[in-house]
């Protein structure tokens, strides 16, 4: 593709793409409102929902102006909970276009196509939600979308798998310039920097990656456990089926934050729903919590095991640092020493765990309404510490096993 067609296809994509992110809110809300339909409220209530929703999943928080409700003073709030999985999805729809332009030659004109496009839409937008009664910030939610939206269409170009549309075609110059800088770049650090790199960035994501299942498998496992009381407090809403399918798409979106919280839960500190409550391993202690059917999985109460449970995530990144041994051979040879390999092992990769449970711990937590409730989710950096501890000493115990020095070197000679 030459540039305009690579700048129009891309345009019209990321117009598309937008139109999906509101759409499949906007959607069944409109639904809704045709046969539930009361005359007082009018469509662009919907609509504004719609638009402040999918800009709230850009990270653009929401302002709500004191008021008054049910006879009780309401003062000023903001809403900065991300609802992740509709982020997620609006991340993979850009990510798809970050691939499909690599059918072209330059990646440049279908970048600078997503970033006037989206950010077109994302002004009109930002504009056309703003209410007294609620409102976004208005140079976030002009600025946030498109920088997201383009932050991993670009991921998609320079790291994705080519489209099967590019096959026999030269690779884009980014890509190819991309790939030339990090090779000298790499051949240039230093030798521990280069032998530890890779093998830290696999095991502490897959580390990661690995606690993250086990909390869904766990959130999954609840909910099963728990159905009767989520159906209770499915009645208890007093909606219909149509607000009842509303009510369950928003839990969706709602759910990767779940799975992080679980994250928290499994390494020690735990998370909040609400300012003053604490649920961990060790125990619960809660407030009033909203009455929303993804709450009954929620383990509450004293549990036996109580601090048992940090098992699960020691004896993950034990084993997943012993299975990094086809990954650590240029460790193996680099290092002298076993303890030496070990430490270097254990600090880089509980450096990337942690890094990476604090990105998601920021990402997953934020404020949900007034008063309590205007901190929820995981305390980042008590997370990220705890998993900091976790896995250096379980990696630093694996890496006797998988990064043991075969046959030493002498790494001096290598430092010039």
């Amino acid at each position: 593709m030459n540039r305009r067609l690579t700048f129009l296809v891309a345009a019209f994509e990321a117009a598309l793409a937008a139109a999906i992110g509101i759409g499949i809110v906007l959607a069944p809300l409109t639904v809704i409102w045709l046969i539930e339909n009361d005359p007082s409220i009018d469509w662009l209530v919907a609509f504004r929902t719609s638009a402040d929703l999918w800009l709230l999943a850009h990270g653009t928080r929401l302002v709500v102006p004191a008021s008054t409700f049910a006879g009780a003073e309401l003062p000023l709030y903001i809403v900065s909970l991300i609802p992740l999985g509709y982020t997620a999805l609006i991340a993979f729809m850009a990510f798809r276009i970050g691939r499909r332009l690599t059918a072209a030659s330059e990646l440049w004109p279908g970048i600078s196509a997503v970033v006037t496009v989206y950010g077109a839409v994302s002004l009109f937008v930002s504009t056309a939600a703003a209410d007294p009664a609620i409102y976004p910030v208005n140079w976030q939610g002009t600025f946030f979308p498109p920088t997201l939206f383009a932050f991993f269409a670009i991921l998609g170009g320079l790291f994705g798998r080519r489209s099967p549309l590019a096959e026999g075609l030269p690779e884009p110059f980014e890509r190819r310039w991309l790939r030339s800088w990090w090779l000298t770049q790499y051949d240039r650090m230093h030798w521990a920097l280069r032998a530890l790199l890779v093998p830290a960035l696999r095991t502490g994501t897959a580390i990661v990656a690995t606690l993250f299942t086990i909390s869904a498998a766990a959130v999954g496992l609840l909910l099963a456990v728990n159905w009767i009381q989520v159906i209770r407090l499915y009645e208890a809403l007093q909606v219909s089926f149509l607000g009842g399918t509303a009510v369950t798409v928003g839990q969706l979106a709602l759910l990767p934050n779940l799975i992080i919280y679980g994250v928290g839960w499994l390494l020690g500190p735990g998370f909040q729903i609400g300012a003053g409550s604490l649920i961990s391993p060790i125990g619960t202690a809660v407030g009033p919590l909203p009455s929303i059917p993804l709450i009954a999985v929620l383990p509450i109460g004293q549990l036996e095991l109580g601090m048992m449970v940090l098992v699960i995530p020691v004896t993950t990144a034990f084993i997943i640092t012993v299975l990094a041994k086809k990954f650590s051979d240029e460790i193996r040879f680099e290092f002298a020493s076993s303890l030496n390999a070990a430490l270097a092992v254990a600090f880089s990769v509980a450096a990337v765990v942690s890094i990476e449970v604090l990105a998601l711990a920021v990402l997953a937590s934020g404020s949900a309404g007034p008063g309590r409730l205007e901190i929820v989710g995981l305390n980042p950096v008590s997370v990220a510490a705890a998993a900091f501890i976790i896995t250096v000493l379980a990696a630093f115990l694996g890496a006797f096993f998988s990064a043991k020095p075969e046959s030493p070197d002498n790494p001096i000679g290598k430092r010039g």
